[in-house]
């Protein structure tokens, strides 16, 4: 069948012809003289070198023993082009009787001023201009059934004197090349795409040029345009990917050009794809020098919602209201409070334990009980300094019969005559802390509050209980140990404890009384809509912001996981990660945050793309299931050599610390089988602006744009 298939296409036609084929730029450079099923040893001419253009160090040949031009007439063993990648250079058989009459020529010549040695007799010049090169079989292109290319990433085998023409590739066959993605892979991606949840799948998006070196001059002859490299957008949905590199060799950027990518993506594919940007260093929520003006959120403003620790125009606060979302503002007081090693006090244990969650209110005694104890924790937050709105009221129940009993203890006793009987010694209570009656129970300010909790603390030591009832204590063990946090007292002896201080030192920088009820719920919501998330860490302690990330990106797994495992659809969200050794490194818990998201994400839809300058602390684990790696500078060899040990990068090791160009990336993608060197494109705010404004002229009905960029 592929013998019929071939047979009736034409040279002009045919794949393997066009990959070939010199009148797209394809140049002769040599001939292969040594091959194995992994490498090959090409015998190259400076004629022929110079009339390609050069061959460059790392840079792609094919090689082919058919007649390009007749490639239908040729055997079927020959219809197949092996794709070498240049590693160095080979000895010839040759080299030592052409380096003795070099030495000769220059010994006889010593003031010559031609360094090309050009001799005059042109058969002893024309044989000293062979040289060998050694070459990596990448794989091999060949045409299937359907006579669609493929490629196959080895070499079945070798022939000994079936030597092959090797051609230096021409722009059009470059990109082939380093764009190929075979059908069968291509085919499983769209799928992947709709099983994703995506009505259609996204095209490949560019993400720079090819890149050999770092002269970059002899990459394509003169005149022939750039390479462009392109990436399938599936690639990071439900994948891992890193971003290696020393500070300003281009992280940033290339996580800026895989942002704009996915944000644009979504709407040719029809689907929202949230994504969120931890930003340790404010660099992609605020402009700078190096985007034109512009940031991510300037570009995406009516998609974009900034977030930072603190109040700030076009942001919202991170922090959390502690008064509002009480179980989280309480674990992040209990999460910090013996951070700095000391022990706690029983009380302080206690009120580190305490349940805040609220039971059925249909029973209202155990419903009761709670709101006492809601009441206690936030009245203990006042007095620790937790700032609160205007007009903030603590509510809470107090039965008449605590009341009465609270009477003689805080009412002059000059004063009790004046009162007959037990609802106005009540209601001379109400009046003497400014209760507010409101419900079933009494409202009251934070400091009123705090007074009459704290004499209630006093009236309980005086009488031994405050009784509820006949044999019904109103406080349990809990509220009692509670209100010794208040005061700062110990249940037990009375004496002073570390209280108020602890809890304040401990969660301060966490608070904010215009914070979020809800900061993971609120921002997961957001992401659902396809919006782009930006967390400015730049600001704030360094425990605090890496607490924050880590509540916000546990939150995020944790809802994705419980909607999978539910049977329902998580949606497709990217996390970004800059810094990502603190997080995820080489002696990290698996069992935590973020090693579990970089393992089981993927799962749950979520997209890991983490960047850090140190391969090498980041945890095997983790580096073992990453599918997509863009690699620029690294300045040391343990570093080069943790990162060999992955997919080709060997081959690019000695130019990664070498070269020191911003933007000059090794990219490897899940859907490409080898590492392509590559220049990332500066980021554009004004050619992406331009795309996003076209892109949401035909905006779906999942999308509505945000009436301001915060």
């Amino acid at each position: 069948m592929i013998e019929s298939l071939v047979k009736t296409m034409s040279a002009g036609t045919n794949p393997l012809s066009a990959l070939l084929d010199e009148s797209s730029g394809s140049a002769l450079v040599g001939h292969t003289i040594h091959t194995s099923y992994d490498s090959t040893i090409v015998m190259t001419n400076d004629k022929w070198r110079e009339g390609a253009g050069g061959i460059p160090m790392n840079s792609y040949l094919l090689a082919c023993s058919a007649d390009p031009k007749d490639m239908v007439g040729a055997h079927p063993i020959d219809r197949r082009i092996l794709l070498l990648r240049v590693v160095g250079r080979a000895e010839l058989a040759t080299d030592r009787d052409v380096v003795r009459a070099v030495m000769e020529h220059f010994q006889d010549n010593p003031a010559t001023k031609d360094p090309a040695f050009r001799m005059d007799e042109p058969i002893s010049f024309s044989m000293l201009q062979w040289s060998g090169v050694e070459c990596k079989i990448l794989g091999t292109f060949y045409l299937d059934g359907s006579s669609k290319l493929n490629f196959g990433a080895d070499a079945e085998d070798f022939f000994a004197a079936r030597h092959m023409t090797v051609r230096k590739p021409g722009p059009e066959a470059l990109s082939t090349i380093v764009n190929f993605v075979d059908p069968i892979r291509k085919a499983k991606a769209e799928k992947d795409a709709l099983a994703l949840g995506m009505k259609r799948p996204p095209a490949a998006f560019e993400v720079g040029t090819v890149r050999f070196t770092s002269s970059n001059q002899l990459s394509l002859r003169p005149g022939q345009p750039a390479v462009p490299v392109k990436i399938f957008p599936g690639d990071f949905l439900a994948r891992r990917t890193a971003v290696f590199g020393m500070t300003r060799t281009g992280k940033s950027n290339t996580t800026k050009t895989m942002v704009s990518a996915v944000a644009l993506s979504a709407f040719e594919s029809d689907s929202p794809i949230g994504q969120i940007i931890l930003d340790i260093n404010g660099e992609y929520s605020n402009a700078n020098n190096q985007d034109a003006g512009s940031s991510i959120a300037d570009v995406f403003s009516d998609n974009t919602v900034r977030y930072r620790i603190g109040e700030k125009a076009g942001f919202r606060d991170v922090r959390v209201n502690f008064y509002e979302n009480l179980e989280v503002g309480h674990q992040f007081i209990v999460d910090n409070l013996n951070s700095d090693g000391a022990s706690l006090n029983d009380d302080l244990k206690t009120f580190a334990s305490c349940d805040l969650v609220e039971p059925d209110k249909s029973n209202p005694s155990v419903h009761g009980r709670w709101k006492r104890r809601v009441a206690l924790y936030r009245t203990i937050l006042a007095e620790a300094g937790f700032e609160y709105p205007n007009g903030f009221t603590i509510e809470f129940e107090a039965n008449k019969a605590a009341l009465a009993k609270m009477f003689e203890h805080v009412i002059p006793k000059d004063d009790h005559g004046k009162y007959t009987n037990s609802d106005q010694r009540i209601a001379a209570v109400v009046q003497h802390f400014e209760l507010t009656p409101g419900g079933v129970g009494y409202r009251v300010s934070p400091s009123c509050s705090a007074r009459f909790w704290s004499e209630v603390r006093n009236v309980e030591r005086a009488t031994g209980g405050i009784e509820k009832a006949k044999d019904e204590k109103w406080l349990n063990t809990e509220d009692v140990a509670m209100l010794a946090v208040l005061v700062g007292k110990s249940s037990k002896t009375d004496g002073l404890i570390r209280a108020l201080n602890a809890i304040k030192s401990a969660a301060a920088g966490f608070h904010s009384a215009s914070g979020s009820f809800n900061i993971t719920r609120e921002i997961y919501d957001l992401l659902s809509a396809g919006r782009i998330v930006i967390v400015d860490l730049s600001v704030g302690k360094p425990s605090i912001r890496e607490t924050m990330a880590e509540r916000i990106a546990s939150g995020i797994f944790n809802t994705s996981s419980a909607l999978f495992t539910s049977g329902q659809a998580a949606p497709r969200i990217v996390l970004y990660v800059e810094e990502a050794h603190n997080l995820i490194g080489k002696k990290a818990d698996l069992n935590t945050t973020w090693p579990r998201i970089a393992k089981e994400g993927a799962k749950y839809g979520m997209s890991l793309v983490y960047a850090t300058q140190e391969p090498s602390s980041i945890h095997p684990n983790i580096l073992s299931n990453t599918e997509n790696f863009f690699v620029t500078h690294l300045n040391n060899d343990d570093e080069i050599r943790t990162l060999s040990k992955y997919y080709d990068f060997e081959d690019f090791a000695p130019s990664l610390k070498r070269c020191q160009d911003v933007g000059f990336a090794r990219i490897k993608t899940l859907s490409s089988n080898f590492t392509t060197p590559t220049q990332i494109m500066l980021f554009d705010p004004v050619a992406v602006g331009s795309k996003y404004r076209n892109a949401k002229a035909s905006a779906s009905s999942w999308f509505s744009p945000l009436k301001t960029g915060a």
